[in-house]
């Protein structure tokens, strides 16, 4: 039940200016090919930008023939129609490849001649992503598949071809991290997990989307069992001593991870510092109006006071709770995550209630009887308000709730200490509070 803001689908849009390609006639072309069939009058090439396809350079289809020629950068880039129809080819300055396909099923066929590289990079890319497909498809046959995914990954680590090297390490599972008894500890072993011998001053290592989406699925668990702040402070050593564009793709996969989980601290923050990173980014001002709106709700903010009946029709304020540690629990009876949840929350609660912990918990229920019930049969034996009036609680509106479950921590001065904590980060966090 989450509202999105949509980061990434403003970062597909085509932001910017076509490279100039008009270069004189006789100049060979770095790109070219023969499609049969064709019958779109041109392609792209994209490059990769921290979350976002950007359109570098065009061609004219004529005849079904192509040519990409003039100041293309040597680098890895998306040929096709747009972000969602194209494949990968690799222009390095020193093959030109030429494409051989027919219009249908283009992107599953085609191959190259006068490239090896670009040949090899295909059948690598078509060979796993079956094997890929298969084991969703086939769980009982994972045994020898995933074999044979070790054997491909093992085969392109020592094959001497750049971006198979990278491929290497992109496509390996991430290892399982061991328990760790500190945060520094798990931290530590989350980045191990997913970088481990990660080639970082590789030239190409942030040109591929696959790097993103690794950093992507890093955030997830590290978001999911850390507390934010620790994350925030171990983010911002650990991505300074990498290359100012994989700078850019750590910060925008964090902003985006951040989303996910309705962290709106860690998505401010890693907002500032993908804009210190990459000042020109179209997609600054989206951000920057982000990190305005969020500033009255940002860490060590007075908590704005909420004022909703309880189940009595009784007005219920957030003040009421001055001197403890609150948490603020945003749920419905209708989440099912938020249901999902509770079983947790309530050990937690019967754990550290009688040293000073409180829970309010802020309805989006639009049924009171649903609502009630939902009290009763989870055991929910802390205070509770509602306004029953759904996503337009007056509650919600005030913390800009997107999604649920979605907590507020706030100290007993009254001021917010932490945001979107839940399961192992929430536990944490209450361990450090009180030890």
């Amino acid at each position: 039940m989450t509202k999105c803001i949509g980061w990434l689908s403003f970062s597909w849009q085509v932001t910017l200016s076509l490279l100039l390609i008009n270069a004189c006639q006789s100049q060979p072309p770095l790109f070219s090919g023969e499609i049969q069939n064709f019958i779109r009058d041109s392609l792209y090439l994209f490059r990769w930008e921290a979350g976002r396809w950007d359109k570098v350079a065009s061609a004219k289809v004529e005849g079904g023939k192509f040519a990409f020629k003039g100041a293309i950068p040597p680098g890895i880039y998306l040929w096709g129609l747009s972000p969602q129809e194209g494949d990968i080819v690799w222009l390095d300055g020193k093959e030109t490849p030429l494409l051989k396909g027919e219009a249908n099923q283009l992107f599953q066929t085609y191959t190259y001649e006068k490239s090896p590289r670009n040949e090899r990079l295909v059948r690598f890319r078509r060979e796993v992503s079956a094997i890929y497909q298969s084991l969703g498809q086939s769980p009982s046959t994972q045994s020898p598949l995933q074999a044979r995914i070790d054997s491909l990954l093992q085969e392109a680590e020592k094959s001497g071809h750049p971006i198979l090297l990278l491929y290497a390490h992109l496509f390996r599972m991430p290892a399982t991290p061991s328990p760790a008894g500190s945060t520094r500890a798990s931290w530590e072993g989350l980045v191990q997990a997913f970088w481990k011998n990660f080639p970082w001053t590789h030239p190409y290592a942030a040109q591929l989307p696959e790097t993103f989406g690794r950093f992507q699925n890093f955030w997830q668990n590290a978001l999911a069992f850390l507390p934010e702040d620790s994350v925030i402070a171990y983010a911002t050593d650990w991505i300074s001593g990498m290359p100012p564009s994989l700078q850019r793709n750590a910060w925008m996969s964090l902003l985006d991870a951040g989303q996910r989980f309705q962290r709106t601290d860690v998505m401010v923050y890693a907002g500032e510092r993908f804009i210190q990173v990459a000042p020109s980014d179209p997609r600054n001002p989206q951000i920057q109006q982000f990190i305005q709106a969020e500033g009255a709700l940002r860490k060590g903010q007075p908590a704005p006071e909420i004022a909703l009946p309880d189940p009595e029709g009784k007005v219920r304020r957030l003040s009421e709770l001055k001197g403890k540690w609150v948490l603020i629990d945003f749920w419905a009876s209708w989440c099912r995550p938020c249901r999902m949840e509770n079983p947790n929350v309530v050990r937690l609660y019967e754990k550290y209630h009688s040293r000073g912990f409180e829970i309010l918990g802020v309805s989006l229920d639009q049924n009171r009887d649903a609502w009630l019930q939902a009290i009763q049969h989870d055991r929910l034996t802390w205070l509770h308000v509602s306004d029953l009036k759904g996503w337009q609680s007056a509650g919600a509106q005030l913390y800009r709730v997107s999604g649920i479950p979605f907590t507020v921590l706030v100290d007993p001065e009254g001021r917010i200490a932490a945001k979107g904590l839940r399961g192992i980060a929430l536990e944490q966090r209450l361990k450090e509070i009180f030890p």
